[in-house]
């Protein structure tokens, strides 16, 4: 399972040792995260255009290897939307010489980082959180010494 921190692996890429009961809880999200959905479409939608259209293209192939599935997709836009702005942004800043200008764009371009870093964290756009979300808690409260010796 992932740890404090850690990217979450699929089970078959996971090195750690195992107990039978992980290597369930970890199929079983797996199986929950990807079964009974379309696949997500490989062409980027038209409304997608320059940078968000390549970066969708650029994404996409491995998504589809992943439990991403076509409800996701809504997300995957705003991620490839959001990192088309991160781009201008960054060609915008290149060419500022006004440090007004420089500070601006540079305040722009930390508020749409974070939002790159919020959508590629959202159910769809990264294993990591689809697999923490479907991994089933565990809901067995630890018994105290005296109730289980009385």
């Amino acid at each position: 399972m992932a740890g404090k921190g850690g990217r979450y692996r699929l089970l078959e890429q996971s090195k750690a040792n195992l107990t039978k009961q992980q290597q369930e809880a970890k199929y079983n999200a797996e199986v929950l995260a990807s079964d009974g959905y379309k696949m997500l479409q490989p062409t980027p939608p038209k409304r997608l255009s320059g940078v968000a259209k390549a970066e969708w293209k650029r994404i996409v192939p491995d998504l589809r290897n992943l439990p991403i599935r076509a409800v996701d997709r809504a997300m995957v836009e705003q991620y490839c939307v959001w990192y088309q702005q991160f781009d201008e942004i960054n060609r915008a800043l290149d060419g500022a010489d006004d440090m007004k200008d420089r500070i601006t764009l540079i305040n722009a371009l930390d508020k749409i980082s974070k939002n790159i870093r919020s959508a590629a964290s959202e159910i769809g756009l990264t294993i990591d959180s689809r697999m923490r979300l479907n991994i089933p808690k565990d809901t067995k409260k630890q018994n105290n010494l005296k109730e289980i010796f009385g």
